[in-house]
């Protein structure tokens, strides 16, 4: 997932929770709205940490198009890159047996389980 795109779409959803929570602070459909975009922008926080899953980024994102259309547009576009800026969501140590699992049943070959195996030792 691209980080810059899930910082703006973090920031769009901030501004716009602000905006429901002043303006029409006495109803309590504008709280909810907030609250949802509040909980959105710490979804796309822990995203950039590789805590939070693309499914969580794009259920956030897609709500996020009814209250915040750059917001939503900018976490849809964010789920959806492969860039590889956002580790993968996992333990290490999960990482590490998943991998040996490959190439335990042969799906990888010993030259690209060494190599995949580097990248996760090096992402420590």
């Amino acid at each position: 997932m691209n980080k810059t795109l899930l910082t703006v779409a973090q920031v769009f959803a901030i501004i716009s929770g602000i905006f429901f929570i002043f303006p029409l602070g006495m109803f309590i459909f504008p709280l909810i709205l907030a609250f949802f975009n509040f909980k959105a922008a710490s979804v796309f926080d822990k995203a950039k940490r590789g805590e939070a899953t693309k499914e969580q980024v794009t259920n956030y994102s897609i709500y996020l198009i009814f209250t915040s259309l750059v917001g939503g547009i900018c976490g849809l576009v964010a789920a959806s890159s492969t860039n590889g800026d956002v580790p993968v969501v996992g333990s290490l140590e999960q990482r590490l047996k998943d991998l040996d699992n490959l190439f335990d049943r042969g799906i990888i070959s010993r030259e690209e389980y060494e190599a995949r195996r580097k990248v996760i030792i090096d992402s420590i």
